[in-house]
């Protein structure tokens, strides 16, 4: 998205006058832009594209807003959405305007963090997970996609293959398919990592970012991708004792407001392992359309500028 863009979307949406454009240092699939602006906010981001892996549809400032709206979870409030008549790369049309939330990404430096500072994240992380699956209005009989249906969002079949509905997977779990509250469908965020996180300098969260995969799925599935996520890639970065310290932190964080089964932790390392499985599956399918591949190659690039 160029600045002309960008600019033309403000006035129509803020009425007020863009004064300069950068984009953040950690990127994601979407095409972002922080924006400075004229008149109050002041500042605001502007995204277009980012289309869910799980259904191809833009879903993010429909998530951020009924995420927003039925829990205390620090998400950026929804300023604008539309859509743009004519596009000139041939990429996604939709776009959004989000508040500008303070604080900084943890994402590049996590590793090299004061330990203190990470595992007040890593808590509060796994606290704020725990909360989003703890939330009555967002639970769910089925697990699936999301897409747009006018100004809300609708269940619907995932593309593709579903590694937690797959059933020779739920048999190798510890516990039977149907027993346990973590098997239960929530909103899960998608893609919950500390890049996706903004926080200050004691480390303490103060925004959760980049909610353009939300989905519904079993509650500890959805806590163990956060969780590998959070403590397991890093295994180069982290010392074993570390690691096993910030695990304990997540667990706990999110046992202060979600439920723990028992024998949680030989599950979650085999949804872990299907985390990878599915992951696999989920680039293939992204990688066989020519949208798919201009996303992978813009994470990639992403990755690679850091």
């Amino acid at each position: 998205m160029d600045s002309e863009t960008a600019a033309r979307i403000v006035e129509t949406a803020l009425g007020t006058e863009l004064r300069s454009v950068r984009r953040p240092d950690p990127g994601s699939v979407a095409d972002t832009l922080v924006l400075e602006l004229a008149d109050d906010p002041g500042r605001a981001i502007c995204k277009r594209g980012g289309a869910s892996v799980w259904t191809g549809d833009v879903i993010e400032p429909l998530a951020v807003d009924l995420v927003g709206s039925v829990t205390d979870l620090p998400v950026p409030e929804l300023l604008a959405s539309g859509s743009l008549a004519n596009p000139s790369d041939g990429g996604p049309e939709r776009w959004a305007l989000y508040e500008f939330l303070p604080g900084r990404n943890p994402g590049p430096e996590y590793p090299g963090l004061e330990p203190a500072v990470r595992r007040r994240l890593v808590r509060e992380a796994g606290e704020l997970l725990g909360r989003l699956h703890a939330t009555g209005p967002l639970a769910f009989d089925r697990v699936g996609g999301l897409a747009r249906e006018g100004s809300a969002l609708r269940l619907c079949e995932p593309e593709g293959w579903h590694v937690v509905d797959f059933g020779p997977a739920l048999e190798a779990l510890p516990v039977p398919p149907a027993g346990g509250s973590g098997r239960r469908p929530v909103l899960a965020h998608g893609d919950y990592q500390p890049s996706n996180l903004l926080i200050d300098t004691s480390g303490s969260v103060t925004g959760v970012l980049d909610w353009g995969n939300a989905h519904v799925t079993r509650a500890e599935y959805a806590l163990a991708r956060a969780e590998a996520r959070f403590v397991d890639v890093h295994v180069r970065g982290l010392e074993p004792r570390e690691r096993a310290r910030l695990r304990t932190a997540f667990r706990s964080g999110y046992a202060r407001e979600g439920r723990l089964e028992p024998e949680i932790a030989r599950r979650l390392r085999t949804y872990k392992l299907l985390w990878i499985v599915q992951s696999a599956a989920n680039y293939g399918r992204i990688a066989r359309s020519a949208r798919g591949r201009r996303q992978l190659w813009r994470q990639c690039r992403r990755l690679l500028e850091r």
